[in-house]
């Protein structure tokens, strides 16, 4: 079968190569998925500038999800079977023809599904039904702000904070983005182009606390989301794209610092929460909360109450091109690249 292979660091179009390699069989409680399409993600980013310590060693196959037909299936697989169409989490190895992951980790959808957004209801789901209705639960009337919201989380996040009737504030970087996230239900739009988001925030709100900060980027957006919690409130962070521009060890560094340093007394105090999502963590230990976030969104994807972004697929030969996209933030929702 055919791989991109994550041969180097560095720029995009000199990180990877094509390259043949054997098609890969599934474990008894796993299936093998002949990949129509996989999805890019931030982790993708960190993992081709040497920042992500999940990451395989070099050289070595990155991917969190795919979507394409069940091929086979192992002897204690229950959920699958051979000519399913779904799409699923993989614990890297999605940049390939032919992807394997455990039977719990995938959801048959239809077939005829645009592969953005058949991707869109795999990682991306997941964790936004995660930190949005697992770890931290949303309440009628609560000000919420998310960070990235015309993003692939963000963007359903922000669905499923507005299904809870909570006054939600988007954080995006354009007023194309900021025209997207109003028409998904945004009740304000936190601009980071035209000033600090916070100071924007009191616009609208005053000096009312926020009740809950969704995060992707990291650094000070959780030290300024949490000097401006409301009792009660919560930051759950699930990303640290401002990594992204920590190109040296004294960067790196300052990045670290600027998550800010905390002391558990106004946490008690206070009633405030910090909660940190990784979803391949999760996925590796209680696989079961994995499924069931997956299985909850698309659920509501097929009742017409969840929908994610169109989002862009590219071409195998353009895998660079997605990349960069992805990085500089060009497209709203899931970025799929197909065989």
């Amino acid at each position: 079968m055919q791989a991109a292979v994550l041969v180097r660091t560095g720029p995009a179009d000199r990180a990877f190569e094509i390259r043949e390699l054997p098609r890969p069989e599934p474990g008894d409680d796993e299936i093998l998925i002949q990949v129509t399409a996989f999805g890019l993600n931030y982790a993708d980013i960190m993992a081709i500038q040497g920042k992500y310590r999940d990451a395989p060693p070099l050289p070595s196959v990155l991917g969190y999800d795919v979507c394409g037909h069940v091929v086979a299936v192992g002897k204690d697989v229950n959920q699958h079977q051979v000519g399913d169409y779904v799409t699923a989490m993989t614990r890297f190895g999605g940049y390939a023809e032919y992807a394997v992951t455990g039977q719990q980790a995938a959801a048959g959808i239809p077939e005829n599904t645009k592969p953005s957004i058949a991707l869109a209801l795999a990682t991306q789901a997941a964790t936004a039904w995660y930190c949005a209705e697992e770890v931290s639960s949303i309440y009628e009337g609560e000000r919420v702000i998310i960070t990235a919201a015309a993003g692939g989380v963000g963007s359903l996040v922000l669905q499923l904070a507005k299904r809870r009737k909570a006054i939600v504030y988007g954080i995006v970087s354009s007023e194309t983005k900021e025209h997207i996230i109003l028409n998904l239900g945004a009740d304000g739009v936190l601009n980071r182009s035209k000033g600090d988001v916070f100071d924007q925030y009191q616009q609208y709100e005053g000096y009312r606390g926020i009740d809950i900060l969704f995060d992707s980027a990291g650094g000070s957006y959780i030290r300024k989301g949490m000097n401006n919690l409301a009792p009660g409130g919560r930051v759950v962070g699930y990303g640290g794209s401002q990594g992204t521009n920590a190109t040296n060890i004294f960067k790196l560094i300052a990045f670290g610092l600027s998550f800010g340093l905390y002391h558990p007394a106004p946490f008690l105090l206070e009633g405030y929460g910090l909660i940190g999502v990784n979803m391949l963590r999760l996925a590796d230990h209680k696989p079961h909360v994995v499924h069931t976030c997956m299985a909850q969104s698309i659920q509501l994807f097929n009742e017409g109450e969840l929908r994610p972004l169109d989002g862009q697929v590219f071409p195998i030969s353009q895998l660079a091109d997605a990349h960069h996209a992805l990085k500089l933030g060009l497209v709203p929702g899931k970025i799929a690249v197909k065989w």
